[in-house]
């Protein structure tokens, strides 16, 4: 049972190393190579558009003493404390810009005639996921699947 649990553990680590990506870059008789360059130049005009705006976030944490019990044995006393909670404070940063910057990317993209489609499956075999990353997009974009490599990698 427990070998089961490993293995049933250990392919849904590798499945989920294998997601589509949110939206595939469509045009019709393109390359991956063709599709990463033109992604490529609206990523570097989209940082040089709307540049960072690093923002702080910070957690308190959360601190519960507890109650002290103690406990007496002849000359001996001992102290526990039981429901002690102590998690610590954290700080983290965000561009305040990220949203902003990939709606511009998505406009450049389409403004260079790829259609930005949402919800693409990943292909089944990786004789199609090859197949998606290296041959031509077909003029119908019906039966297309993700290669599962992303262009902003």
């Amino acid at each position: 049972m427990r070998r089961i649990s490993v293995i049933t553990v250990v392919l849904v680590g590798v499945t989920g190393c294998q997601m589509a990506p949110e939206y595939l870059a469509y045009k019709p008789g393109t390359t991956q190579s063709v599709r990463q360059v033109a992604f490529d130049q609206c990523k570097i005009e989209s940082l040089r558009e709307i540049p960072q705006n690093m923002a702080m976030t910070y957690s308190p944490g959360y601190y519960n003493p507890g109650t002290l019990s103690c406990s007496t044995y002849g000359n001996y006393t001992s102290c526990n404390r039981i429901g002690e909670v102590n998690i610590p404070g954290s700080v983290g940063s965000y561009d305040a810009n990220d949203s902003l910057r990939n709606r511009y990317l998505m406009r450049c993209m389409e403004a260079k005639g790829y259609r930005m489609i949402k919800g693409v499956p990943l292909c089944k075999s990786e004789a199609l996921r090859r197949a998606a990353l290296n041959e031509p997009q077909p003029a119908d974009p019906s039966g297309i699947c993700a290669s599962g490599v992303p262009l902003d990698r």
